[in-house]
């Protein structure tokens, strides 16, 4: 052992003294003398540079140029600068430097640099966005913060603390300014990207200026080519300032603009303008205008596929303040929404009105305009976007509708409009006018003319009471025989005491019209009555808070039975032997129950989106419904209700129990065309088409359920056409 490390350490001193050979050499006297390796000499165009400066390393050794060099910076000194492989120096931040240059075979070299602040250049003036003019072809005007509505906002980090927030396509902005001599200064946009990135979680994207804005100075259009905005990585923030600075822009002795246009569906926040150059620059605010208020409005709802729609609105101008008929045109107001549901509304038709807001076709001036409204309904990522015709809020906590409490109208002349109201005439620039308050009693539904007013019913012995209303007109009372009644059993979001939001909730007015009461007027009957109950929570409460998953009963089964006895004990002229029961999800689920509970008392049912799961329904309750007839709709796409686990399900049992007049209008997908335009709305939504009569068709198979239904339904040998003419066969 002792004789093998012996060799290893020998071994290890022979390479030592192999290796120290390559560095000597002998002298003429046998000594040895060390060779030395050629030094690399470093040196820089620029000693000093500014944050974000470049500078070039050159490196040579005894006169001649050296290549491939590697460069390193050490300790702390590495944060000041960057180094290439080419020897591109760049400034990160403010220090010194010592720059350090490695080559085989040559010694080392080094170079110090200093990186200096980039110096802050104050500007010799500055002009607040805020302080300007605000223009919208729509009609919108502000002039420092007063008229009509301010786009002015408070922001954080910004000059003076306030910005102008993004705007639409079309709005201008004018700063104006004096100088008091001619010249050429460098003018500095401070503003802020607003492209928001939803798939990163709303964080802000980089916005290329160009694309959204342009400016111009006395007219003269600058080239903005190259000038970016940059994003941020904070949700919705929309203050990142970013300047970005345009050279040599030509100034006018005296008064001077910039005109800053949205060209874009959405451009930036901006905050001001810095201006470089000394040529006493002095910003000019826009004078204060003021505003006229005059008269009252009052809105008109319909029910439409959707809900509640605004179709109209009249404004009455007061005593004296009287318009011209020849004087309207549909592109003088601008007519906007307000509140939480606003939005601006499109003008199709206006005229004189009466007291009724009908248009007065004989009159040639009055002190009441009637605007005729676009209903602008379109497709969303959440459902329907309503873009201020529905003034219904849904609460996410409650799940329910009711009336925006802010819901309301602004009508102002459009912008460059004018008009002569009563003696005096109005500019929408210089002397505006404006109708923003509410009549006394601002909202008319005529859809709800033939329903009557509210009633309820109180159970004594539980201290329930539901709400209703009754589709019931004289022309019914006074036919020939009894008629039929229809029951509407609203879904979750329509609960409450306010009858009015079951009704408009969904289309239900839709079954006091013409296309589904005709199926009613045979046999010297003009029609069907219509009866539609609220209850103050949700049909599925089961008394334990919320709506249950339907597994148990409703507390309000046994009330709402007693509802619809007490009103068909009232009213005589009802069929008790043709009373037709449906709803639409909470409702379809009230229907279900109902049919399993009371099946004598009713005639037919039409569950749509019904809430009640088929694992809840018994083989008892299969056999008592499979003698019913029943026709249940629902949509493929319904993520609410998803159909596989309710009306699928159980329309299978009932089919294969033997049930021979039950049928499923089964569709891909909800749509619709109230507005003008199709609409595809949200897969729950599919009471959409049994309010408006557009069930016909039933399914091929019952095991093997496909949307959408093909085959025709026949009832007594007669082929059906709508699932309103297979009711009234019952």
């Amino acid at each position: 052992m002792k004789r093998n490390k012996t060799r290893i350490l020998f071994t290890a001193a022979a390479l030592m003294f192999s290796s120290l050979s390559l560095t000597m050499m002998s002298c003429s006297d046998g000594s040895a003398q060390q060779q030395t390796n050629p030094a690399l000499n470093l040196s820089l165009d620029k000693t000093e540079i500014y944050v974000g400066e470049t500078a070039k390393i050159s490196v040579t050794s005894s006169g001649e140029a050296v290549t491939g060099c590697t460069f390193v910076v050490e300790g702390e000194d590495a944060k000041v600068i960057s180094v290439a492989d080419d020897g591109t120096v760049t400034g990160l931040a403010p220090g010194t430097a010592t720059i350090k240059a490695r080559k085989a075979n040559y010694s080392a070299g080094t170079c110090t640099i200093t990186v200096k602040a980039v110096p802050v250049i104050e500007p010799d003036a500055i002009l607040e966005f805020e302080k300007g003019s605000f223009y919208n072809p729509s009609g919108e005007w502000n002039s420092g913060g007063t008229v009509v509505e301010s786009p002015i906002e408070s922001s954080e980090g910004s000059s003076g603390g306030q910005s102008i927030g993004y705007q639409s396509q079309g709005v201008t902005t004018t700063l104006e300014f004096t100088a008091e001599k001619a010249g050429t200064v460098d003018m500095g946009f401070v503003m802020a990207s607003t492209a928001m990135d939803w798939m990163a979680n709303m964080t802000m994207s980089e916005m290329s200026v160009p694309d959204v804005i342009s400016i111009t100075v006395n007219g003269s259009a600058l080239d903005l080519t190259g000038f970016t905005l940059p994003g941020s990585d904070r949700q919705m923030f929309f203050t990142n300032w970013s300047e970005f600075k345009v050279e040599d822009v030509s100034v006018q002795a005296g008064d001077n603009s910039i005109v800053v246009t949205t060209i874009a569906s959405q451009g930036p926040n901006m905050d001001c303008v810095k201006i470089y150059g000394d040529l006493g620059i002095t910003q000019v605010e826009p004078e204060q205008v003021e505003t006229t208020n005059l008269g009252t409005y009052t809105y008109y709802v319909g029910g439409y596929e959707w809900g509640p729609g605004v179709y109209k609105v009249v404004a009455d101008l007061g005593d004296g303040n009287t318009v011209k008929a020849s004087d309207l045109t549909t592109d003088l107001f601008r007519v906007r929404a307000t509140g939480s549901q606003g939005g601006e509304r499109k003008v199709t038709d206006i005229y004189l009105a009466d007291a009724s807001g009908e248009e007065d076709t004989s009159a040639t001036e009055g002190t009441r305009i009637g605007f005729d409204l676009a209903l602008n309904i379109t497709s969303g990522w959440f459902g329907p976007s309503y873009n201020g015709c529905n003034p219904f809020s849904y609460d996410m906590m409650t799940s329910k509708n009711s009336w925006a409490s802010d819901y309301g109208y602004q009508i102002s002349l459009a912008a460059n409009k004018s008009l002569t109201i009563g003696d005096a005439t109005y500019d929408a620039m210089k002397s505006p006018v404006v109708i923003n308050k509410a009549s006394e009693n601002p909202r008319v539904i005529p859809c709800l003319d033939d329903w009557g007013e509210p009633k309820s019913y109180k159970n004594e012995e539980n201290n329930q009471t539901l709400t209703y209303k009754a589709y019931e007109t004289e022309t019914l009372k006074t036919d020939s025989g009894q008629n039929p009644l229809i029951i509407w059993l609203h879904g979750a979001g329509e609960g409450g005491t306010d009858i009015d939001i079951a009704l408009l909730g969904n289309d239900v007015t839709n079954l006091g019209e013409e296309k589904i009461q005709s199926y009613f007027k045979k046999d010297g009957k003009e029609g069907a009555y219509v009866l539609a109950v609220q209850t103050p929570t949700f049909w599925m409460d089961n008394g334990e808070g919320g709506q249950g998953d339907g597994a148990g009963e409703s507390i309000y089964k046994e009330t709402l039975m007693k509802t619809i006895e007490s009103y068909v004990a009232s009213n005589p002229d009802i069929d008790p032997d043709h009373i037709y029961l449906g709803g639409c999800s909470n409702g379809g689920f009230m229907t279900m129950q109902m049919a399993i509970s009371y099946n004598d008392y009713f005639a037919a049912y039409y569950p749509i989106c019904e809430a009640k799961p088929n694992a809840n329904i018994t083989d008892e309750n299969i056999n008592v419904l499979k003698d019913s007839a029943i026709w249940f709709t629902a949509a493929a796409n319904d993520t609410t209700v998803d159909p596989n686990n309710y009306t699928n399900a159980t329309y299978k049992r009932l089919m294969n129990a033997g049930a021979t007049d039950v049928h499923y209008s089964f569709f891909e997908n909800v749509k619709g065309n109230d507005s003008g335009t199709e609409v595809e709305y949200m897969g729950h939504w599919s009471w959409i088409y049994t309010l408006s009569d557009r069930c016909s068709l039933d399914q091929k198979d019952p095991n093997a359920i496909a949307a959408p239904s093909t085959e025709k339904v026949t009832y007594n040998e007669t082929e059906i056409s709508s699932l309103w003419q297979w009711i009234s066969l019952h």
